[in-house]
């Protein structure tokens, strides 16, 4: 088995710590800039270091980072710890992940151009943990999270019920842009046809816990 990046393991550390709970409450109250300038980072050593590098550099970017690292690792507060470790375990079982179950996460978080989308992985994560989701289906979720725009997610619960005459007054933009991600595909009608939810769509607003507006 392949050994994880010194980065990967830090992270794997941190889900599997007691600290996510603290860190959650604490986001949740203060918000990211209260929380940077707070003592709970210190007992969480790899987001204590992100957070050192924004501190150092300043940039936007490894302020966009450590965000999205926060909110990603909030979500797991409601896991135990047992359960955490088992998704970790689970993880590091599969040829994808094997042993680098830590750097295949930071570069799944940095990848989002979107802050919001580690709160949405997480969940996928979760499902995965809880075996409501298989691998392939988890994977197959993410690359989807990564392809879907972030501002046409809202969107993506209504469509996942819709029909063909909702689908047709849809924005044309808006259904190639759930096509590209595959949640989305043509009926194949003679008549042209109309762009339909996929099973994958079904999968990723329920494993998502996506809501209609």
């Amino acid at each position: 088995m392949e050994k994880d990046t010194k980065r990967g393991s830090a992270l794997i550390s941190a889900i599997k710590s007691e600290s996510v709970v603290n860190l959650s409450k604490e986001y949740a109250e203060y918000g990211l800039d209260m929380l940077i300038d707070s003592d709970v980072l210190k007992d969480i050593p790899f987001v204590n270091t992100a957070v050192g590098i924004f501190n150092a550099v300043g940039s936007v970017r490894d302020y966009l980072f450590t965000e999205k690292l926060i909110r990603f690792l909030t979500q797991f507060s409601e896991l135990s710890k047992s359960e955490r470790e088992a998704m970790v375990d689970k993880l590091n079982e599969d040829d994808k992940f094997t042993g680098k179950a830590g750097a295949r996460i930071i570069e799944i978080i940095d990848r989002m151009e979107s802050e919001d989308k580690p709160e949405l992985a997480a969940n996928f994560f979760k499902a995965f943990a809880c075996e409501e989701i298989s691998f392939s289906e988890f994977r197959r979720v993410l690359v989807a999270l990564e392809r879907i725009p972030a501002f046409d997610i809202p969107t993506l619960a209504a469509f996942s019920t819709c029909d063909i005459s909702a689908s047709v007054r849809m924005e044309q933009s808006l259904l190639l842009a759930f096509v590209n991600a595959g949640l989305g595909q043509n009926n194949g009608r003679f008549d042209g046809g109309a762009i339909l939810p996929t099973a994958l769509c079904e999968i990723f607003v329920k494993a998502g816990k996506l809501k209609s507006d």
